[in-house]
């Protein structure tokens, strides 16, 4: 894949292609104990792309993230890196040592710029001690790395550090906690504006949106596009892959197959390619066939067995030098499921959960105040919002786990509802997984319920495990499995895609597809709510999608109709203020006069621009002083000011100069 870039002159185009690669990996292998993980693989990364990469759990996307960094090296093949390259990496957990606060944290991410600014501030304090020729050879010095500093990004960088903090969710109320403070989620948006603070070449993000709400979410996604270098994203959230990659890169048979475009061009070319592949093998499998069946039939007849053995050395040579040729196409085992349908489905519309001025308030914050709404028969409804506004403890209330404030939210009790709680609660982890999905339907013979486990990619030992031995993505997996073999008339769906990788999404998004039933579910997954939801309920966000504690939204359409929406409102709020900005009234254009510069000085005695030269020079000099107080050179602010008001005093100086230079000569 060749990025191109068009630059736009007056009367022309020049179009060029960003040939060279940043990163190359070649005829990359690497194995772990017997397992393979890469095998001759190749992948080229190009300065700024933004590259997808995607592929199932365990198939190897953070070991060539690691590669790539240079902290893991592969068994063979050789990976080459423009000179240079800054590298930006973020891990799924980033680790703290705990000992720093998340300001000083936050600090560390451009360690360069605070060490040009450490050796400003000893430049500045080593001008009080110095005059004549030495002090401006230190302030020829100083000027320098001025410079520097201020190419850097150093003036800017509190005001940056705020922007980015903010726009992932980390408050300043924050900033004084110690990092063993933080609750994970805040950790990884932690680790994340480090990440994006340091100025990378080339970012090597691991699920950059784990942890992070719609609203930071799309933060990221903008940054992410504003940003000049290129990035490598392994990432579950298709919404964003679609909206920002110029590529995807799949792993697959331990190597890496490339699809130009976003992620959704990737599914449609994908499933062509595997078609093509397929058909590719039936082709190879019948031309052996046809050859063979000549062979068998004409080896030993008169005329015609030269031509068979001639046929046969050839498929022999073939099949000697491609020990491939009749390996069918590998496929990874993906999840697998439907939900039973519904009875009566279509035959009447009956209220399914009827909410009438609900409310509910924690510790002094209000959730929600007089929500009122209903959910009819075979609606499929998302909930969505910033967190910790309210979502799951909606659910809860409508199952009456909790109880509200005030008003009623009441569920139909003679429908059967089947609770997916995204923190696992409802699974036993003292029973094996066989155990804990034999719990739901007991009647059913073990070989009947391993079969149907086998379905959610567990097989052989896999369900004689322990619950609580499982990773995320099993528990997950097998929480699905129970929903499904409860056979529910109601879907109440609480983050059902975390922990699952992408095709396990897929999957339990086909089944809601053909699902029967009533669907409620909360979800930060945007292409997931655009899949299986036709109503939206906003909660805790403004009209622009900013936290708002308390309010309440209702969206007839998917998100990506809320996307547009919040869009809009945006510009429409833009145009608003612009509109509302007080004109100026127009003013003829002054006549242009041309001044000489020395014009000022012009009734001033030679006396009095002598005196005024010796007192710029004294305040010269006590600025320069300046530069050695603590209070001057520890404060970003107060410095830039202190060196404009130099230049500008050297400027003027140099006005008097020519001023009384023309004043005496004259006389």
């Amino acid at each position: 894949m060749i990025c191109q870039i068009t630059l736009k002159a007056p009367n022309h185009k020049i179009r060029y292609n960003v040939l060279m690669p940043i990163v190359t990996l070649k005829e990359i292998h690497i194995s772990f104990g017997p397992q393979v993980i890469f095998d001759r693989l190749d992948l080229k990364i190009y300065p700024a792309e933004k590259v997808g990469l995607v592929g199932p759990n365990g198939c190897g996307k953070t070991t060539l993230l690691k590669m790539i960094l240079g902290v893991l090296p592969p068994d063979a093949g050789q990976i080459h890196q423009r000179k240079a390259l800054r590298f930006g990496y973020l891990p799924q957990e980033p680790v703290f040592s705990g000992e720093k606060t998340v300001l000083e944290e936050l600090h560390t991410s451009a360690q360069e710029i605070l060490d040009l600014q450490k050796r400003l501030h000893d430049s500045a304090h080593a001008l009080s001690g110095l005059s004549g020729c030495e002090l401006k050879a230190a302030m020829h010095q100083y000027d320098r790395l001025s410079g520097e500093f201020e190419i850097m990004g150093g003036y800017k960088y509190e005001t940056r550090i705020k922007e980015i903090a903010a726009g992932l969710g980390l408050e300043e109320k924050h900033y004084s906690l110690k990092t063993t403070q933080l609750s994970g989620g805040q950790l990884s948006r932690l680790g994340l504006a480090k990440v994006l603070l340091a100025g990378a070449s080339l970012l090597l993000l691991d699920e950059p949106t784990n942890h992070l709400d719609w609203d930071a979410t799309l933060w990221l996604e903008k940054f992410l596009k504003n940003c000049g270098g290129a990035a490598l994203i392994v990432s579950h959230d298709r919404f964003l892959l679609d909206r920002l990659v110029c590529k995807i890169v799949e792993i697959r048979d331990r190597g890496a197959d490339v699809f130009p475009g976003n992620y959704s061009t990737y599914r449609q070319e994908k499933e062509k390619r595997d078609i093509e592949l397929g058909r590719q093998y039936e082709q190879r499998l019948e031309f052996i066939e046809k050859t063979r069946d000549f062979v068998v039939r004409n080896i030993n007849r008169k005329g015609t067995k030269g031509v068979a053995r001639g046929r046969q050395t050839r498929l022999d040579n073939l099949l000697k030098a491609n020990p491939d040729f009749l390996e069918k196409p590998k496929h990874a085992r993906e999840i697998s499921f439907k939900f039973a349908d519904v009875e009566g489905k279509g035959k009447r519309v009956d209220m399914v959960v009827a909410c009438k001025n609900l409310t509910k308030r924690f510790d002094g914050l209000t959730l929600f105040e007089n929500l009122s709404f209903e959910l009819l028969t075979g609606e499929r409804t998302g909930i969505i919002g910033p967190n910790g506004m309210g979502k799951t403890t909606l659910l809860k209330l409508a199952l009456g786990q909790i109880q509200p404030t005030s008003g009623i939210v009441v569920l139909k009790p003679s429908l059967s509802v089947g609770y997916l709680d995204q923190a696992g609660a409802e699974l036993n982890p003292e029973n094996t997984v066989l155990e804990e999905a034999t719990s739901v339907v007991p009647e059913m013979l073990p070989e009947q319920m391993r079969r149907r486990l086998g379905a959610f990619l567990f097989v052989k030992d896999d369900v004689f495990k322990k619950v609580a031995d499982l990773s995320g993505g099993e528990r997950n997996r097998l929480a699905l499995c129970k929903l499904v073999l409860s056979a529910p008339e109601v879907l109440m769906l609480d983050e059902p895609t975390n922990h699952l990788d992408i095709p396990g999404i897929e999957a339990l998004e086909n089944a809601l597809q053909n699902y029967t039933g009533t669907i409620i579910a909360v979800s930060h997954d945007r292409f997931f709510l655009d899949s299986i939801a036709r109503r939206l309920i906003v909660l805790g966000a403004d009209e622009l999608g900013k936290t708002s504690p308390g309010k309440f939204e209702f969206i007839n359409g998917s998100f990506s109709r809320y996307a547009e929406l919040l869009e809009q409102r945006a510009l429409e709020q833009a145009v608003g203020r612009q509109a509302a900005k007080p004109k100026r009234p127009k003013r003829d254009k002054p006549r242009k006069t041309t001044l000489p510069e020395l014009k000022q000085f012009n009734p001033w005695p030679a006396e009095k621009i002598e005196q005024a030269i010796e007192e710029t020079e004294a305040k010269i000099k006590g600025l320069y002083e300046s530069f050695s107080n603590e209070k001057v050179y520890k404060d970003y602010k107060l410095l830039a000011q202190v060196q404009n008001e130099v230049k500008e005093k050297e400027q003027y100086l140099e006005l008097l100069y020519k001023a009384y230079e023309l004043k005496t000569s004259s006389s």
